[in-house]
């Protein structure tokens, strides 16, 4: 144990650039998913038959291949069409893939809003706009909160598939400490608990925002 505690104080400026990259990726990753899912789960409702098409196509691609698959294509796939850095593959790929998962969540969420406001507010006349803002999302945005909370803690877990493509993020430099000083157990579980901690954060945010946000 005071071995650990050691070599951690002795690499922490590694430790301390390593969790803000893993939070900036995430932060970054989740900003990206939600408004793309958003945008995919108002696209999906569309009457136009080739954006329902895309639409479905796109979840069924990213939801039904695996995500490490996914990052690698972004970033040696695409080397001769655009070069990526580690991080902007990262980031891309974690946000075109959980906006997947994000836009069923949504979509699913607005699918359940009662159907009777909904006509009861085409008859008296209130704009599309106005009706999606003021009846529709947010009751929708209540029942949305748990399963877009599940993808933005599997964001922020997923963000160790950086260490795949040269990210150094929290994973990546336990691997690379763990190889120098032998102690892999002890590393890989002090990473651990920080991607536990940062979980958590994210869970006791889910509890305030259902709070908040539920239906009354």
């Amino acid at each position: 144990m005071s071995e650990l505690i050691t070599t951690v104080i002795e690499n922490r400026s590694a430790y301390v650039e390593a969790v803000q990259l893993t939070m900036i990726a995430s932060i970054l990753s989740i900003l990206l998913a939600l408004v793309l899912g958003l945008i995919i789960a108002l696209l999906h409702s569309s009457p136009i038959k080739i954006v329902r098409l895309f639409t479905r196509t796109y979840i069924s691609f990213f939801r039904g291949t695996p995500l490490l698959l996914q990052l690698l294509i972004l970033y040696v796939g695409l080397t001769g069409f655009v070069q990526l850095s580690g991080m902007q593959a990262l980031i891309f790929g974690l946000g075109l893939h959980f906006a997947a998962y994000i836009s069923e969540a949504f979509r699913a969420a607005i699918n359940s809003v009662d159907q009777g406001q909904v006509e009861a507010s085409v008859a008296l006349g209130i704009p599309r706009a106005k009706r999606f803002k003021d009846i529709i999302f947010p009751q929708a945005l209540s029942r949305a909160i748990p399963p877009v909370s599940n993808s933005v803690i599997d964001i922020i877990k997923s963000t160790s598939l950086g260490s795949v493509i040269a990210v150094q993020e929290l994973t990546y430099v336990s691997d690379q400490i763990a190889a120098t000083t032998y102690l892999v157990m002890p590393l890989l579980l002090f990473s651990a608990s920080i991607y536990w901690i940062l979980s958590t954060l994210i869970q006791a945010g889910q509890h305030r925002l259902e709070r908040r946000y539920a239906i009354r």
